[in-house]
C-alpha cells in the first residue's frame, strides 16, 4: 500500500519538472541583437530594462528613466553602432531601436524576432532598449 501512496507526489514532481523546462525563466527573458542577418555574427543580450547606447561613455548601473517604476541599466558599447541586422525577442519582451542616441531619429519597436530588420533598418541603430513584462 505504501508503494502507491507516493505516486501522486511523483506525478506532481514530474509535472513541475516539465513546466520548468517549458516556461521561459525570468533570467532568460530578454532581447538578443545580432551583427548579421539570420542571427549571425556577434550577438549581445539585453535583459529587462537594459539600454545600449552605441557611443563612447561610462556604463551605468541603475538610473531613473522617467518611463515608470524601476530603473534601467545603461550600457555604452560603441562597437555596436550601426551594426544590428537581426534580433531575437523572448515572449513578454519588446525591443526598441533608435536611429540616433538619446532616443533620436526614427525608431523601430517589436515584440517578435526578426531574422532581418530590412534594408531601411539594416546597420542603422545607435540605441536599443529591452523591456519585459
Amino acid at each position: 500500500m505504501t508503494r502507491y501512496m507516493n505516486l501522486p507526489a511523483l506525478a506532481l514532481g514530474a509535472m513541475l519538472a516539465a513546466a520548468f523546462y517549458l516556461v521561459p525563466h525570468a533570467a532568460e527573458a530578454g532581447c538578443r541583437i545580432f551583427q548579421h542577418r539570420d542571427y549571425g555574427g556577434s550577438g549581445y543580450t539585453l535583459h529587462n530594462l537594459e539600454r545600449m547606447k552605441m557611443v563612447q561613455g561610462e556604463s551605468l548601473g541603475c538610473t531613473t528613466n522617467g518611463h515608470g517604476p524601476g530603473c534601467e541599466s545603461v550600457i555604452y558599447e560603441p562597437s555596436w553602432n550601426d551594426q544590428i541586422s537581426s534580433f531575437k525577442v523572448t515572449r513578454g519582451c519588446t525591443i526598441t531601436l533608435w536611429q540616433h542616441v538619446n532616443e533620436g531619429g526614427a525608431h523601430f519597436r517589436s515584440n517578435r524576432s526578426y531574422k532581418y530588420v530590412g534594408s531601411a533598418w539594416n546597420d542603422q541603430a545607435s540605441e536599443a532598449l529591452c523591456m519585459c513584462r
